[in-house]
């Protein structure tokens, strides 16, 4: 390890982006005027000490942040800034990738603006068809397939109706799909249509029949039994991805022996790759993830590694659904506990927050992703002033930073090793 640092948090809080980059009119028009944060907070002001004294309310380039109880910058304890996407897409693999050094350029397919194509349908029907033994018949949302997805089960003639074709013999089983901004295909089931063994059954086997340029199918299952009773079981979720298509700081990690605890939906961004098996943390919600951090980080003797944290309320709970005030109480919760996780790191410890993507809970052109950059805030016992690292220009400085911590390195001709980057740039030198 570096003599500085052996144990890093990584904790992305999902969908929380600072404002859009300059070139969102050429690349996503619809985001023009996002900025989760600033947005979220105009509407209901934020009270997050954790994350201000971390320097939220300095990150340069950031302006809208309404803070419930400023604070001044001699009291900040930590580094921030804000990171760039320069990758293809809005999606949370795409940004957590980007954050581990996988920068994609290459876009996937998505369905948000003409729905799914009769071929993906005919492939998602044969598929399930053929591990649940009856045929099956897709149920889509009368006007799009981007859908937000507690709207979509609770829409008569879509979750009731999947419910009802369980006793309909040997027809048809009704499968309810939808889409969104990001490359996926989520399907509906209802936990008392079929059980949880076979809904994962029938996620692997559409992951395995559809395009490869399609990134995700998510398992979505619910319970209730009728509109409006329908909730989503988000403890039985599950995502099946692709393999990343280019090695990142995970890989060359798991290479050096070095410990990857996965926390949250952070392993299923990568297929798992890169993360031990019995390092991988569900957890039922945000609260539970980062305590699940602080029972790590409160232990002495468990060594180094990297502790790779997503915290998706942010993104899913609040932010598609388009609740600001929600957002931001959300936030708070998070701010408090992180708080409490920096309270029991020790000296050679360090955490770092950020986002995958934006998903501002106040935009109304849609209710997907918005193009946004995302804070970068950086502390830890050892980190005792107040840092401007700028805005970077790509995720990929988090890799690079990882990577500098761990002494990765790659060779090179005649044998000379040389420091991993990923294309990105350190700012430990800044830290230290």
């Amino acid at each position: 390890m570096t003599k500085y640092f052996d144990r890093v948090a990584v904790a992305v809080m999902d969908g929380v982006g600072c404002g859009t980059p300059d070139d969102v009119k050429e690349k996503y028009p619809e985001d023009e005027g996002a900025n989760s944060l600033g947005n979220a907070s105009s509407v209901t002001p934020i009270n997050a000490p954790g994350l201000q004294k971390m320097g939220l309310e300095f990150i340069p380039g950031f302006q809208g942040l309404k803070a419930a109880n400023p604070i001044s910058h001699d009291q900040v304890r930590g580094a921030y800034g804000a990171l760039t996407p320069t990758f293809a897409g809005k999606g949370s693999p795409e940004g957590h990738q980007a954050l581990m050094g996988l920068v994609n350029q290459i876009p996937y397919l998505t369905f948000d603006k003409d729905g799914f194509p009769d071929c993906v349908v005919r492939q998602v029907e044969e598929a399930a068809a053929k591990v649940i033994g009856r045929a099956v018949k897709i149920v889509r949302y009368p006007e799009t397939d981007d859908v937000n997805g507690v709207k979509f089960i609770n829409t008569s003639g879509i979750g009731d109706v999947h419910l009802a074709s369980k006793d309909q013999g040997t027809g048809e089983l009704l499968l309810p799909i939808y889409a969104s901004s990001e490359s996926l295909i989520q399907i509906a089931i209802h936990q008392g249509v079929l059980p949880q063994e076979v809904i994962e059954d029938v996620g692997k086997a559409v992951r395995a029949a559809i395009s490869p340029q399609i990134l995700r199918v998510i398992m979505r299952p619910f319970i209730g039994d009728r509109p409006g009773s329908f909730t989503r079981v988000e403890e039985d979720r599950r995502d099946y991805g692709l393999d990343p298509s280019g090695p990142t700081v995970l890989d060359h990690l798991a290479e050096q022996n070095i410990p990857v605890y996965g926390i949250g939906k952070t392993p299923d961004m990568f297929n798992q790759r890169g993360f031990s098996p019995t390092r991988i943390e569900k957890g039922h919600d945000d609260r539970e993830r980062i305590q699940s951090l602080i029972r790590h980080f409160s232990q002495r003797n468990n060594g180094a590694g990297l502790y790779f944290a997503n915290l998706i309320g942010t993104d899913m709970t609040y932010g598609h659904p388009r609740n600001p005030e929600g957002y931001v109480r959300h936030i708070e919760m998070i701010s408090e506990h992180l708080r409490q996780l920096l309270s029991v790191m020790k000296f050679r410890d360090l955490l770092i927050v950020t986002s995958d993507h934006g998903t501002d809970p106040t935009h109304q052109a849609h209710n997907n992703h918005t193009y946004e950059e995302v804070p970068l805030l950086v502390a830890g016992p050892g980190i005792y002033g107040a840092v401007n690292l700028g805005v970077r220009t790509t995720f990929a400085d988090v890799a690079a930073t990882v990577a500098d911590i761990f002494r990765l390195e790659e060779e090179v001709n005649d044998g000379i090793k040389i420091p991993r980057t990923y294309g990105g740039q350190s700012f430990l030198h800044q830290l230290v």
